[in-house]
């Protein structure tokens, strides 16, 4: 038989076709905006004859009326991720959930370990040469058609015909029911100034050349239309949505920078409008392929500098994050997190960042905890994260130890959480018996203080005000200064800079005592090269300043970075004006100081000048004479 005759000869209408689930059959139904809601509607007419019924999802973003309470006896919902629809039905213990990573579902079916009597799945119709197309939906349920005992299909000519690995022929299928309706559309909702700020933050991890997994969810999606001045972006994620044709037209992302499948945004599901929908048709940019290929790890570790950016509930001061419950209730599902996390993992110069608000959404409750809440599953373990990024920061944790990974969260936690944080951290030896943070009600970091600047040589370094999270990096950078550097700074021979003495150099107020770092690397990895600091309390109500720079970048104009922008940052706080201690002999910071304009100097000791500047329009300036100038 021909393939129009096969097709023919198996159409049948909705209730003819749904007539086949027997009692006490496992059901599968396609996923999300996928799914075949003509069927569904079918065999909810039939709920009075039948009797425990299970019906699966990947997860599902329809009303699930199988789910209610008055179906009980009828139908009993099995989810592999839950959403929205089915959360409150799976807490009620009148559906299940299986955590499963997505990758390995498709075996759970083709096993035979999890039979499948019947897929419904939506397809677009036949094409000349008899082959439908799984659309938008091809994830588990391409194996979910290819395994079950009887795979019924509603052909909807407004599904869009999708590239990649979404063809089934005609003989593959067994029933056929035409029936056109409007594709379930799913538009992202926009991001909050919470959003807003984590999206901004992880933009700044996103590198040129970075092949993204954006994970479920909205603030994932939100960092999208923070990458729009990046270049030779590429995908292998998950679900494509609207957000990403912007990026696309723009040539934002164009995938060439892949070295696995170039050319091509990988994706498995897609969820969004119809203008998305339409953009997918036909597209050969888009390669829709099974979860066992997409989800797979050693699949995703083929691409150098894979990005995977996912979401969260809670992360804890260890490192550890949950996704999956809220406790003991589960709230989503394993998904395809660590599968990407780990994929990243091994991937050349790959990374993985998890995105959370530091707390809910009523703000009583810190979602950077001490500890997971009691019966919260593990997603990623202490070993598995790199990034955790709130509105307050970025926490670098790969290779940290407990104590710098359990500071670098404290500090992106919401200040209102930090104290109790730091106190528990304490209790439980995460942290030095006397560590100091610099706690208040509000975000006290200045992020509008932070510049990249190009050195001479073309050598670039990132400004930025100092964090208590650089207590290691102050001492890296101590201990890389010649002895004639320390000298020059502390003017006598300092051998050791301890714990104790190294975090009052980086829990500063901002107003008061302020530090500004220069340093160099990515996020996380930074080497600090240079610091400019200052510190009132002079009775003459100007700041002493100094500067250090690390050996390998002195002469390259560092210190008048340092000097030009700690000076702007003084003014905005009302500084009238600076004054160091400086030998006489130190050319090089008496040079740097003489660029703030005249300055006056006195004797402290012989060899040792007190000079003092004070800023256009500072309060009360003395009498000032010329500097001498430094190279005489």
């Amino acid at each position: 038989m021909s393939w129009r005759e096969i097709y023919q000869e198996r159409l049948k209408d909705p209730a003819r076709a749904v007539k086949a689930v027997k009692r006490g059959q496992r059901v599968f139904v396609g996923t999300s905006c996928a799914e075949p809601r003509g069927l569904v509607a079918a065999l909810m007419e039939r709920a009075d004859e039948l009797h425990d019924v299970q019906i699966l999802h990947f997860v599902t973003l329809d009303k699930a009326e199988y789910t209610d309470r008055r179906f009980d006896r009828r139908f009993r919902h099995n989810a592999f991720f839950i959403g929205h629809a089915t959360r409150q039905a799976v807490a009620s213990a009148r559906a299940d959930y299986t955590p499963v990573f997505m990758h390995q579902i498709p075996k759970l079916f083709r096993s035979r370990q999890l039979e499948l009597d019947v897929a419904l799945i939506q397809v677009t119709p036949p094409d000349k040469h008899g082959y439908v197309s799984l659309g938008i939906g091809v994830d588990v349920s391409r194996a979910a058609a290819e395994s079950a005992d009887l795979v019924i299909a509603q052909v909807n000519r407004n599904m869009p015909r999708t590239m990649g690995n979404s063809f089934l022929r005609v003989s593959d299928i067994d029933v056929f029911v035409e029936l056109d309706e409007e594709i379930r559309e799913f538009p992202y909702p926009g991001l909050d100034e919470v959003g807003e700020k984590i999206a901004a933050n992880v933009a700044k991890l996103i590198k040129d050349g970075d092949t993204l997994h954006i994970g479920y969810g909205h603030i994932p999606y939100g960092v999208l239309s923070h990458l729009k001045d990046k270049r030779n972006l590429g995908l292998h994620t998950e679900v494509v949505s609207d957000v990403m044709m912007e990026l696309i037209d723009s040539g934002v992302i164009n995938n060439q920078a892949k070295t696995h499948l170039p050319g091509r945004s990988v994706c498995t599901f897609c969820i969004g409008t119809r203008a998305m929908y339409d953009y997918v048709d036909l597209n050969p940019n888009f390669l829709f392929l099974p979860s066992d290929q997409v989800y797979n790890p050693l699949e995703i570790a083929q691409n150098d500098n894979m990005v995977s950016i996912g979401s969260a509930l809670q992360a804890d001061l260890s490192g550890q994050v949950s996704s999956e419950s809220e406790g003991y209730h589960f709230y989503s599902g394993i998904g395809g997190r660590l599968d990407f996390i780990r994929g990243a993992a091994m991937s050349k110069g790959g990374r993985s960042i998890i995105v959370l608000p530091s707390t809910s959404k009523d703000g009583a409750t810190s979602r950077i905890v001490h500890h997971l809440a009691e019966g919260a599953g593990v997603i990623a373990t202490r070993g598995d994260v790199d990034y955790v990024v709130t509105e307050y920061g970025v926490a670098y944790l790969h290779g940290r130890s407990i104590r710098e990974r359990a500071l670098a969260l404290i500090n992106i936690a919401h200040p209102r959480h930090r104290g109790e944080l730091l106190s528990q951290a304490k209790a439980d030896a995460y942290l030095y018996p006397d560590q100091v943070l610099h706690v208040s009600d509000v975000d006290l970091y200045p992020e509008w203080a932070e510049a990249d600047v190009a050195l001479k040589g073309g050598v670039s370094v990132h400004i930025r005000p100092v964090k208590p999270t650089d207590e290691v990096l102050m001492q890296e950078l101590f201990y890389s200064h010649s002895d004639e550097t320390i000298f020059n700074r502390y003017f006598r021979p300092v051998r050791a800079l301890p714990h104790i003495m190294a975090q009052d150099l980086v829990n500063l107020d901002y107003t008061q005592q302020m530090a500004l770092v220069a340093t160099t690397g990515p996020i996380g990895q930074e080497k600090i090269v240079g610091v400019g600091r200052y510190s009132l309390g002079d009775p003459t109500g100007l700041a002493e300043v100094a500067y250090v720079v690390h050996d390998d970048f002195q002469g390259t104009g560092l210190g008048t970075v340092l000097q030009d922008h700690l000076t702007s940052y003084a003014k905005a706080k009302g500084v009238p004006g600076f004054w160091a201690v400086s030998f006489g002999s130190n050319k090089a910071m008496l040079k740097v100081f003489g660029k703030l304009g005249p300055y006056s100097r006195s004797i402290i000791e012989p060899g040792v000048w007190r000079v003092e500047h004070w800023f256009e329009g500072g309060d009360k300036p003395p009498k000032q004479e010329e500097g001498p100038d430094a190279d005489s």
